[in-house]
């Protein structure tokens, strides 16, 4: 497909089930762990889903990280941007993905 990036894999937030991965325009990228609000067919509703890109600075193992360690609300946001979040569990010596 021409002009077309790599696929992304979208997780739930919610539940975290993979979602239906969506390829994007060179030009309409979104950095890796941006949330999009997408239905989720696990949970039967829309949904905040995370964009994961491997080999990016957010995969899906940084996903189930944030997951695991409740950093999204139950709105599916994000409580701390992800960059803040790994220094604060750093700090509490939890182990990084």
């Amino acid at each position: 497909m021409s002009g077309f990036s790599l696929e992304s894999e979208f997780y739930c937030c919610k539940c975290g089930t993979k979602g239906i991965p969506i390829a994007r325009k060179k030009g309409k990228a979104r950095e890796a762990g941006h949330l999009k609000k997408l239905y989720c067919l696990k949970c039967g509703e829309e949904t905040n889903h995370a964009e994961c890109k491997e080999f990016t600075h957010y995969s899906k193992a940084d996903f189930e990280f944030e997951r695991q360690y409740g950093n999204f609300d139950e709105n599916q946001n994000r409580i701390l941007d992800y960059g803040l979040f790994r220094n604060k569990m750093h700090n509490e010596g939890v182990d990084l993905p």
